[in-house]
């Protein structure tokens, strides 16, 4: 009898949050599942008062004109090659000064790695004016450069994905493959790397999702509009469209997808990438 009063309580503490838990995600999937039922209904339907959760019918036809007056591919292929550029030299520097931090000798590490977490608290308004003023010397603006070069710099909160990822690993590891007559850099990529699957996938989802959704860069470095990203094309529709949400929204929906389905394809990882930063201090 005890026992089954047990389990009785701890299926009404997992049912409450369970609840609870499905309560805090609502405000969250409301917007996101108002923009899907409203994106395919008929131009009429987006503006008929009051407004309906689910669409009486559903049509292509917006986003297939919305898809012709913007140019999508040719924004998407721009978004595409600056994300996936920035997204490989941000992953590459990152995981590489990550394993310097957690396994490499060095006088002075620890705090050169907290000036390093530092620079997360300084605002990027603070040093917007002088980046700007050093790119515009160098001749980049109007250019991929400013968007793609400071993301093969690495990231400091990458950095501290990888630190602790990699401070998680058996020390064995690194010893054994030491004996075996392997640099350390030849480590990294032998040992380090193949093994940090979770790691790079949670940095991935994190690269991908700001590159792809950054549009304070595109506006301020790109001045040609061929050369627009995604996120600065669907700013520019809307200024010239800004009545017409029934092109909009099917724009925004299909911009979004690709980062909803890295996170779907990616989330076994991420979360095995969290467990495993915690396992060693």
């Amino acid at each position: 009898m005890a026992r089954r009063r047990g389990l009785g309580r701890f299926g009404l503490r997992r049912g409450a949050r369970d609840a609870a838990c499905l309560a805090l995600a609502v405000p969250f999937a409301l917007p996101l599942f108002w923009l899907v039922s409203t994106a395919f209904r008929p131009a009429a339907a987006v503006y008929a008062s009051p407004q309906q959760w689910l669409p009486g019918s559903i049509t292509l036809s917006n986003l297939r004109e919305a898809w012709r007056l913007l140019d999508f591919p040719l924004f998407l292929r721009n978004s595409l090659l600056v994300t996936g550029l920035t997204m490989l030299g941000s992953l590459s520097s990152s995981s590489l000064v990550g394993y310097a931090f957690a396994l490499l000798p060095g006088r002075g590490k620890g705090t050169l790695f907290s000036l390093l977490l530092a620079t997360t608290m300084v605002p990027a308004s603070v040093t917007l004016i002088p980046v700007f003023i050093l790119f515009s010397t160098l001749g980049w603006v109007d250019t991929y450069l400013p968007l793609i070069v400071p993301a093969c710099c690495g990231s400091p909160f990458l950095v501290l994905i990888f630190r602790q990822f990699f401070r998680a690993l058996p020390a064995e590891l690194f010893e054994c493959a030491e004996l075996d007559g392997c640099s350390p850099l030849a480590a990294y990529w032998h040992v380090a790397l193949p093994l940090s699957r979770p790691a790079l996938a949670m940095a991935a989802v994190f690269s991908f999702a700001g590159a792809w959704n950054d549009f304070l860069g595109p506006l301020i470095y790109l001045n040609t509009s061929d050369r627009f990203t995604l996120s600065l094309g669907l700013a520019f529709f809307q200024g010239l469209h800004y009545s017409q949400l029934h092109y909009l929204l099917p724009l925004c929906l299909v911009a979004l997808l690709p980062v909803v389905a890295l996170f779907l394809l990616a989330q076994r990882y991420v979360m095995n990438g969290i467990l495993a930063m915690g396992v060693r201090d």
